[in-house]
């Protein structure tokens, strides 16, 4: 299963873990299933059908954006990390 790596931000929805296992073929489909039980999550992750602007995701430290976006496929020994920006002035 691939490792789902959880910011700190966000782990309130996962009971403080910080990683969760999933069987998933596509990033889409583990942040589709990380975020299925709480719209509020989805709200935060998703415009639409878009992944939101300031949410950036890795799998195996390369972002997907230079991949196949929210496309790209993941085997299960491989990480996908979520990382929250964080606004600040």
């Amino acid at each position: 299963m691939a490792v789902l790596m959880v910011p700190s931000s966000l782990r309130r929805y996962t009971h403080q873990q910080s990683r969760i296992r999933l069987s998933v073929s596509s990033v889409e489909e583990a942040l589709r299933r990380f975020s299925e039980e709480s719209s509020e999550l989805r709200n935060h992750l998703f415009s639409g059908q878009a992944l939101r602007k300031f949410i950036v995701v890795c799998k195996n430290g390369q972002d997907i954006r230079l991949l196949d976006g929210l496309q790209t496929l993941v085997n299960d020994d491989d990480e996908v990390q979520i990382i929250a920006s964080v606004a600040g002035g």
